[in-house]
């Protein structure tokens, strides 16, 4: 059995939509109205953008009272829903949209081109004909049953769609490529959403100080700004000077000190040297030993980057050296990085 490539252009499936000829399969599909404007505005956006989208998946069954085909959605609810309010007008773009001319609009406010383009776009779809039902829901679970597990990340940008989400994604897009080019993600990592956990760490820790952070409290921080985020504006100066910063620096990109766990603790340094967060008496309240330690001697950077690769020759280092191989997410541990890095980098 196999599902046949059906193409439509968005005018046609909304047209269906509307004229109930394509309906959805409430034994497949969530119940409606999961997605957030924000989400939506997203979807939209990269249609009008002409960038690929997800399957849609359509059931074709014969209604033998009218003798009509009804195509029913086994997957693509959400995303249907999405595209049928923007056609009718219902529904109006995000503000916080990257894409300029898109923001705070409806179709009709788009101009000509982008409502050609909207209208026009060929939606992926697959579509199942002339089997039973059960055929279907075997198809399904098999493609899920060999589908790569969701790694944490990945499962909150699925469960979260409020505007902290939508913020972390923002500030990623914004940077990413260029922290790539330093070695700091790999293509795989951004696909993998890696960046979205740096971002979103940084903001606890900033809140709440040198925590151990498992997935039980990123997802307290998303689910407390799940519904409001007022202090967008806030993180956004903060976490803009830091990434900026660091990727301004030329003296900080050495390997060992663009993986991760460590560019991270030195865009946290320069916001905290900038912005005069309190960062430093916080760590130094968890990790006291290292902060007495730190009163009576100095570090470069050159030294923190050759106790990493060389710790027998760096004995007195040997605290940040073991912070920076082992435990990166937990709380001593990054308090212990975050001193000696804010004193060689500031």
């Amino acid at each position: 059995m196999r599902a046949i490539f059906s193409p439509m252009s968005v005018n046609d499936y909304c047209q269906g939509l509307d004229d109930g000829k394509i309906t959805v399969n409430e034994d497949y599909q969530r119940k409606s109205g999961l997605w957030s404007s924000m989400a939506r505005s997203y979807f939209i956006e990269s249609i009008l953008l002409e960038y690929p989208i997800p399957k849609i998946y359509l059931y074709s069954n014969v209604d033998l009272a009218t003798r009509i085909t009804i195509k029913e959605i086994v997957d693509g609810q959400q995303r249907s829903q999405a595209l049928q309010m923007f056609y009718n007008g219902k529904f109006r773009l995000s503000s916080k949209l990257e894409t300029e001319e898109f923001r705070g609009r409806n179709y009709k406010q788009l101009d000509g081109q982008y409502q050609s383009a909207f209208l026009t776009y060929q939606l992926p779809i697959d579509q199942f004909a002339a089997i039973p039902d059960s055929e279907v829901r075997e198809s399904f679970r098999r493609m899920n049953a060999s589908n790569v597990p969701l790694n944490d990340e990945e499962q909150r940008n699925a469960l979260f769609q409020g505007p902290f989400k939508w913020f972390i994604q923002r500030v990623g897009r914004r940077h990413n490529e260029s922290l790539r080019s330093l070695g700091m993600f790999s293509r795989r990592d951004l696909i993998r959403m890696v960046d979205t956990r740096v971002y979103a760490e940084m903001i606890y820790i900033i809140e709440r100080g040198f925590l151990t952070t498992k997935s039980t409290q990123l997802n307290d921080i998303y689910r407390i700004y799940n519904t409001t985020f007022s202090s967008e504006e806030k993180y956004a100066e903060l976490l803009e000077y830091g990434v900026s910063e660091f990727i301004k620096r030329d003296d900080l990109h050495d390997k060992a000190m663009v993986r991760p766990h460590n560019a991270q603790m030195i865009m946290l340094c320069l916001i905290d040297d900038h912005f005069q967060l309190g960062l430093v008496g916080r760590a130094s309240e968890a990790a006291p030993d290292v902060a007495s330690h730190l009163s009576s001697r100095k570090y470069a950077i050159d030294e923190l980057v050759s106790s990493i690769s060389d710790p027998e020759s760096f004995p007195e280092l040997a605290g940040y050296s073991a912070a920076s191989r082992s435990g990166l997410n937990v709380g001593l541990a990054r308090a212990t990085r975050f001193l000696y890095l804010r004193q060689a980098t500031t």
